[in-house]
């Protein structure tokens, strides 16, 4: 009987250490979910957070572990289209064919 009672006592105490420990998960992702929503700016420098991908950041970004960030300020500057003239002919009489570049 006693060692019944001490093995339902056993499975009580794994059970609510089993649950605290998915309750403490849960609410360290929805804690996270909120400062991104809030776009807390001190994820990029807390020490609890890893940066593993960068989903939106300019062509040749890379992310540099344990390395502190800076803010860089980014001119958006208009760009006119550009027309580059093709060097190849069919013949003297055709004028070259030319491309227009487009950048968003």
């Amino acid at each position: 009987m006693m060692e019944s009672l001490i093995g339902w006592f056993m499975v009580l105490v794994l059970t609510g250490v089993i649950g605290w420990i998915g309750w403490w998960q849960w609410n360290s992702y929805h804690k996270l979910d909120l400062r991104i929503d809030q776009l807390d700016s001190t994820l990029l420098d807390s020490a609890g957070t890893r940066v593993e991908k960068v989903l939106d950041a300019p062509a040749g970004s890379v992310v540099v572990p344990y390395m502190a960030s800076n803010l860089v300020p980014v001119q958006n500057t208009m760009q006119m289209p550009v027309q580059i003239q093709s060097p190849v002919t069919t013949s003297e009489t055709e004028t070259p064919a030319s491309v227009r570049l487009v950048q968003d």
